[in-house]
């Protein structure tokens, strides 16, 4: 099974605010991390195909990133525009993105 994993990266504020979903459709993804841009919470948003898979080691329900997706960044108010990604190295790089956008504070 095939799902879609959305995300945004805050933007440098006082009250950044990530956010990340999951949906069965890849627009529908989009649709949501594109609401996070358009109201100004974040700088980057990314949508990436995922299938689900069990863990061996815990038995546990995962999702495994397949590498292929869609990023974006705000454009003018309404203007979203989605490029698409393939391959392990820009998912690699997006998720370190996402990954290092904890809780700044301005000025130190």
């Amino acid at each position: 099974m095939i799902v879609y994993l959305w995300t945004t990266v805050a933007r440098d504020t006082a009250v950044p605010r990530s956010s990340l979903g999951i949906s069965d459709d890849g627009g529908r993804a989009r649709d949501a991390a594109e609401q996070c841009l358009d109201a100004g919470e974040a700088r980057l948003a990314f949508v990436e195909a995922a299938r689900s898979a069990i863990d061996r080691l815990g038995f546990t329900r995962t999702y495994l990133p397949t590498g292929t997706g869609w990023w974006a960044t705000p454009a003018p108010p309404g203007q979203v525009q989605w490029v698409r990604f393939t391959g392990p190295d820009t998912s690699a790089a997006l998720h370190t993105l996402a990954g290092s956008a904890g809780p700044q504070h301005p000025g130190g």
